[in-house]
């Protein structure tokens, strides 16, 4: 066991001299996490914020509060532009849409006025989804900026003083009425007064102001009718992530793994051209010992590798559901990819042939596998391709361990099949090399 060891040490220090191998090995799996994890970092989100810009030509009390009750929604960010500034954003696609308050707006708001506000809002033609949306949103947050002038006396005081102008000038209202409506405006004074009253005497105390009457148009209460999403979906797994990174990190892992396979593949064929393994036969070292040196070393260059990921994830916000299974889905791989790395070694006689055979399979089984589009993302149709890749059931023990929450009995299918995978390449690449190397 100690020759299989040194031997194991041999090789790893080999291949740590070669920087640009070791940039596959670790810097280029470590740019991929990063990137894709960037990419896919609102999957799953449900909340939608609208950036649009406000161009408010009419500068009023009623303006700003429909600005202000327009931010509350909490579905839109505002940015204070003008008119030509805010056009040009929404044209370069910078914004969803712009709106625009003209002079005149907090004359025309409000139920006595007997008009409408005039808003103007312009949308990117190619977002009419987020337009729509928008339209909504402007709706409701003028209703909720009319009736919430109706929490301000001196607001509703001067509706008030308007209705009694419009009522004493009309010639056509009969005589026998004017009395209940003088008497109407009367208590409406009356009550105002208190209120106002009331207001000064909290203030006066230090006691917290009331708002006045509060008038809705409903009472909406929410409930809960959303479906329970089938486990498995993709709603249900999307339910299961809990950090961007949680996508991006095993699909990164694998890139280090299949630069490990290929290049201690490529150093067994160079030691075998060159005429290294025939000495080492010559030594009191025997073939299998040569052999498990190299798987050895391999198999230590692929738990590094993961565990090394692991870490930077967890750095990142990465939360492993169970680290015993992530334990179980590493060694797993490492088991697996030795296999394939002996396999690979004996597929040339040159290192270019290696080399080109080894980097052509492990495109194939990332390209099927999930290495280049997540599992989470692929047809129906690509996911039953993908089963006959390695790289496929390696993501899959990996995501089961992180955040898909597997129990050991569903980490079984794919952990089993990654070591029956690497024992029988490892027992095909061996027979091979021992027949090459005779």
């Amino acid at each position: 066991m100690r020759t299989v060891f040194t031997m194991a040490m041999k090789d790893l220090r080999l291949i740590s001299r070669d920087w640009l191998g070791m940039f596959f090995i670790i810097g280029f799996p470590v740019m991929i996490g990063l990137f894709f994890g960037a990419m896919f970092g609102s999957v799953g989100e449900k909340d939608v914020t609208l950036t649009v810009a406000v161009v408010d030509e009419d500068d009023s009390t009623a303006s700003r509060q429909f600005v202000k009750e327009l931010v509350a929604s909490g579905n839109v960010d505002v940015e204070k532009l003008d008119r030509t500034a805010a056009m040009d954003s929404v044209r370069r696609g910078r914004l969803v849409g712009m709106i625009g308050l003209p002079k005149g707006f907090g004359e025309s708001t409000g139920f006595m006025t007997g008009k409408a506000p005039k808003i103007e809002l312009g949308v990117d033609p190619s977002r009419k989804a987020e337009g729509a949306m928008l339209n909504g949103i402007i709706l409701q947050t003028v209703g909720k900026s009319m009736f919430g002038q109706f929490e301000d006396p001196a607001t509703v005081r001067k509706y008030v003083d308007q209705l009694r102008g419009d009522i004493t000038n009309r010639e056509k209202i009969p005589a026998a009425v004017q009395p209940a409506v003088t008497q109407l405006t009367e208590s409406l004074d009356t009550l105002l007064a208190k209120w106002e009253e009331k207001i000064a005497s909290d203030k006066k105390e230090g006691k917290k102001t009331d708002a006045g009457p509060e008038f809705q148009l409903a009472r909406i209460e929410k409930i809960d009718v959303a479906h329970k999403a089938e486990k498995g979906s993709r709603d249900d797994l999307f339910a299961h992530l809990r950090s961007k990174w949680d996508i991006s990190f095993p699909q990164a892992m694998m890139w280090g793994v299949l630069a490990c396979a290929a290049g201690f593949a490529i150093t067994i064929v160079r030691e075998r051209k060159q005429g290294t393994l025939l000495r080492l036969q010559v030594a009191p070292i025997s073939r299998t010992q040569i052999v498990a040196g190299k798987a050895l070393a391999c198999f230590i260059a692929v738990i590094s590798v993961i565990a090394m990921m692991m870490l930077l994830g967890t750095w990142l916000g990465m939360r492993p559901r169970s680290p015993a299974l992530v334990a179980l889905a590493a060694v797993s791989i490492a088991v697996c990819f030795v296999g394939i790395m002996v396999a690979m070694s004996v597929v040339g006689k040159s290192e270019e042939s290696v080399s080109g055979a080894a980097w052509t399979g492990n495109m194939l089984m990332a390209m099927f596998g999930g290495g280049m589009v997540p599992l989470i993302f692929m047809p129906a149709f690509m996911l039953t391709l993908s089963s006959a890749s390695p790289v496929k059931w390696s993501i899959l023990a990996l995501e089961g361990a992180i955040w898909r929450d597997f129990s050991l009995g569903e980490m079984l299918l794919p952990c089993g099949l990654l070591v029956a995978i690497g024992v029988v390449f490892f027992a095909i690449g061996s027979v091979v090399l021992s027949r090459s190397t005779n």
